[in-house]
């Protein structure tokens, strides 16, 4: 039985994630529940048509904001202890009743909203069943972006925090998740990232080039970091270790500025195979993390899956985020690019002359150091190995 806070194989990162568990496991051992917004609309993922889904409609995944005035904080709380918790036992009632119709064997659940913290343990217990929980993103920033206020939140961690201790199993996709989140639970926790069919990657064209192409790919979260590389770019007439530089941007939207001539190619989005063939001919791949104080968990506790991508392309990437941040942390480890920890100009084009103004052999070396971390931790075969440790399923 599975629950989650959407549908498997919709787009979102997380959603495809599943969606490749799923397509490995088998779609016939899952009965799928996903809990979303009264408005949402389901396109379904023709490549997983046979698999067993409800949805359930939810009028309380987003809080409902309080008007103004100093009572508005006690009508905030009112709407979570009357309204939220109200969907969250009718939710309960409905999944506990339509999972007794099929007995399952164990449930996975996806906690990936406010409703799934507090969802997840309570239907494990009513069918006391094994309960396997899987963590993308940190809860608080979840709660934030759901406009929660800071006492609702509050009991909503503490949800969380109850469906990690009675889970038996958990995935997460950090380091830092598997470290701090482990004094939740006494169940083991494991790193579940996703994993690309490495062997694909092909280098970037042996041309003689003009100009630095750097490329970016996918959605855009952390504004401040890349609006710093514009103006550090900008600072220098978009010219680094005596070339041109151009961007290759490919993504549904992004915001563009510049006080200088710059050089940028905006392709919107782009099918898989088309990414893959416009990004592989890049001399760096760009991967900014949030600078953003109220975005620090995010930085801290998330790990972009833009990263595999880059990787498996086996092209050098250009890590932007500040030293808090996972991803810093996973390249201290190894190296496959350079990283820069600042949003100040000068930093920035120091890190961009450093690696691109080097020999070309440290710059083929870093190629294949990407490469070499793609198949080592973001391989196909590594995903498979770590869904079926999860789910308790052999190979």
């Amino acid at each position: 039985m599975l629950i989650a806070g959407s549908p498997a194989g919709m787009g979102n990162v997380g959603e495809i994630i599943l969606a490749d568990l799923i397509r490995h496991r088998g779609i016939d051992a899952f009965h799928s529940f996903a809990v979303v917004p009264t408005k949402y609309h389901w396109k379904p993922d023709p490549e997983l048509g046979g698999l067993s889904l409800e949805l359930l409609k939810c009028n309380r995944l987003i809080a409902r904001p309080a008007s103004v005035g100093k009572f508005a904080p006690l009508r905030s709380i009112f709407n979570y202890q009357v309204g939220f918790k109200r969907e969250l036992e009718r939710l309960c009632d409905t999944l506990v009743t339509k999972a007794r119709l099929t007995p399952p064997k164990q449930i996975l659940a996806v906690l990936n909203n406010a409703m799934m913290f507090a969802l997840s343990h309570r239907v494990a217990d009513a069918l006391g069943l094994p309960l396997l929980t899987l963590v993308w993103d940190p809860p608080e920033y979840l709660l934030r972006q759901a406009n929660f206020d800071r006492f609702s939140r509050a009991r909503l961690i503490r949800e969380f925090e109850r469906s990690l201790s009675r889970s038996c199993r958990v995935a997460v996709v950090s380091e830092e998740m598997q470290s701090d989140y482990a004094a939740h639970t006494k169940a083991p926790m494991q790193l579940l990232r996703h994993g690309l069919r490495v062997e694909k990657a092909r280098p970037a064209s042996g041309e003689v080039k003009t100009d630095w192409l750097i490329g970016f790919a996918g959605s855009m979260y952390s504004t401040s970091a890349w609006r710093a590389f514009c103006r550090a770019l900008d600072s220098v007439s978009w010219r680094v270790a005596g070339r041109q530089v151009r961007l290759r941007i490919l993504g549904a939207g992004i915001e563009l500025s510049s006080s200088s001539k710059a050089c940028i190619e905006y392709l919107g989005f782009r099918s898989t195979d088309e990414t893959q063939s416009l990004m592989a001919d890049c001399d760096l791949c760009y991967l900014p993390q949030p600078f953003e104080s109220h975005l620090s968990d995010l930085a801290h506790y998330s790990f972009p899956t833009k990263l595999t991508n880059y990787l498996a392309l086996g092209r050098p990437v250009f890590v932007h985020a500040p030293p808090h941040a996972s991803v810093v942390r996973f390249f201290a480890q190894r190296p496959f690019g350079v990283v820069c920890d600042s949003l100040q100009a000068a930093n920035i084009v120091e890190a961009l002359e450093g690696f691109l103004g080097s020999d070309a052999t440290v710059r083929e070396l870093a190629s294949l150091s990407a490469l070499d971390v793609a198949k080592t931790q973001f391989s196909i075969d590594r995903f498979t190995q770590a869904v079926d440790q999860f789910l308790g399923t052999s190979a």
